[in-house]
């Protein structure tokens, strides 16, 4: 869906005109030296939060604000669908929005098209929160969005009530939503991923009677800190969540520095002749449900040493000092809980494994076949490109390390994590490759060209 006129406006007070990435370069040999910023990098802002806030403004009793939004193509595309609804959104400095909250029984407009592009994050949660509106809309997205489940989402929203039709293929965008009041109950999410429990609290929320949620695995909670934070209760005991309906408060938040994109730097650093080297990562959210990259660092011999800050707010924050004594060494990333701490990041991981001194064996990570592309295939083939021995199994991979050979020309995927990936390998390769396909980046880092110059010259081709 195009920007209109009043939504492009919004979005360059905000963050400037879209940045747009290039979608081939070839990458050179890494510079074998060069100077650390001495006061560190910070990273981009959390792309999860920042829809989520947006979201929980928009059913909050006052107006929100909030500071350094994420600038990214998923965060513009929640913008957009906000503003359909009618939800007045406001650009009051760089990065800093103002949302009026309008409640769900606010949300009321008839017949908007709601594009999500290529973000799941924000289709799933508008479909809930949609649920429990009076608004009649449809939610859809681009093809891959499109081709991504939705069931795991559909089947408990309808079991509290919810008026949902598919207009295509059952269990995929796009579904068409007539909201109304939903009732309370016990709903069971069959899927690791936390974008569906997500949505279901977002429901709650607004439903008529408390809502029991059962899961397998406890994922980020980014949700459950922000409706808590802003007075919606939420308890949570083992596999069980239970959400108690009410609205929230308007809220003042900081979005803090978001760990896949702290692991995107230091995944370059550990990749780069200068890994020996102490890199600071400034302001990172250290949610210890989505920092199982820097766990996963700490077993293959890196050292990581996170210092906390005392900031307000529902997320912890630290700044993180990430270096490599030695040489990396394989590792085991097994068991449901860290994989989902490391669930976006596990892509970055594989690519790192292939500097390893023994194998590397991911596993109960069957969840990465259903994001922007099979990623548990997609990094096979991108591991393969460059030589590395690598075999996909059911729900994971298992890495043997071999020496690199640098191919002369890439074409990725359309899958941003995939991206991050081939930049952490070209720099382990020695550069001297063509990436063609990496303007996928922008679907949560337009800036991530930035991250990879520091390491290696990059020419546009």
């Amino acid at each position: 869906m195009t920007p209109t006129a009043t939504e492009e406006a919004l979005h360059i007070a905000l963050f400037g005109p879209e940045r747009r990435l290039p979608d081939r370069i070839a990458v050179h040999a890494p510079h074998p030296d060069g100077p650390l910023p001495p006061a560190g990098l910070v990273p981009h802002p959390d792309k999860a939060i920042s829809q989520r806030a947006t979201m929980l403004a928009a059913l909050a009793d006052g107006t929100s604000r909030i500071r350094g939004l994420a600038d990214c193509r998923d965060v513009r595309a929640n913008l957009r669908a906000l503003t359909a609804l009618g939800v007045p959104v406001r650009a009051v400095a760089d990065a800093t929005v103002e949302i009026d909250g309008r409640g769900a029984l606010g949300l009321d407009r008839r017949g908007p098209l709601l594009d999500a592009g290529n973000s799941a994050t924000t289709s799933r949660l508008l479909l809930a929160v949609l649920a429990a509106s009076a608004a009649d809309c449809t939610v859809t997205g681009n093809a891959l969005l499109r081709a991504r489940p939705m069931a795991e989402v559909l089947g408990p929203l309808r079991d509290l009530g919810a008026d949902l039709t598919e207009l295509g293929e059952p269990g995929r965008l796009p579904v068409r939503v007539r909201g109304r009041r939903l009732r309370g109950g016990t709903v069971d999410v069959a899927v690791d991923s936390a974008q569906p429990v997500s949505a279901l609290l977002f429901a709650g929320s607004q439903a008529t009677a408390p809502v029991r949620i059962t899961r397998r695995t406890a994922a980020r909670d980014h949700t459950e800190r922000l409706l808590r934070w802003t007075g919606v209760a939420v308890t949570e005991t083992g596999t069980e969540l239970m959400v108690t309906p009410g609205r929230p408060r308007p809220f003042d938040l900081e979005v803090p520095g978001d760990p896949s994109g702290a692991a995107l730097l230091a995944a370059l650093h550990l990749a780069s002749p200068r890994a020996g080297r102490e890199l600071t990562l400034r302001r990172v959210g250290v949610n210890p449900r989505r920092t199982g990259f820097f766990h996963i660092l700490r077993s293959m011999g890196a050292e990581v040493v996170e210092v906390p800050s005392d900031e307000p707010g529902p997320e912890p924050v630290a700044d993180i000092r990430v270096s490599l004594p030695g040489r990396l060494t394989g590792t085991e990333v097994v068991g449901p809980r860290l994989v989902q701490s490391a669930i976006d990041e596990l892509p970055a991981v594989a690519a790192l494994a292939t500097a390893a001194t023994g194998p590397t064996v991911i596993r109960d990570a069957s969840e990465l076949r259903g994001k922007d592309t099979d990623r548990i295939a997609t990094t096979a083939e991108l591991l393969s490109a460059f030589g590395a021995g690598v075999r996909p199994t059911a729900d994971g991979l298992v890495i043997e390390p071999r020496p690199l050979t640098a191919p002369r020309r890439i074409d990725l995927p359309p899958d941003h994590r995939v991206v991050f990936a081939a930049f952490v390998l070209t720099l382990l390769a020695g550069g001297a490759t063509e990436l063609h396909g990496v303007s996928a980046a922008a679907t949560s880092h337009p800036g991530a060209l930035d991250d990879l110059t520091r390491y290696a010259p990059v020419d546009v081709l």
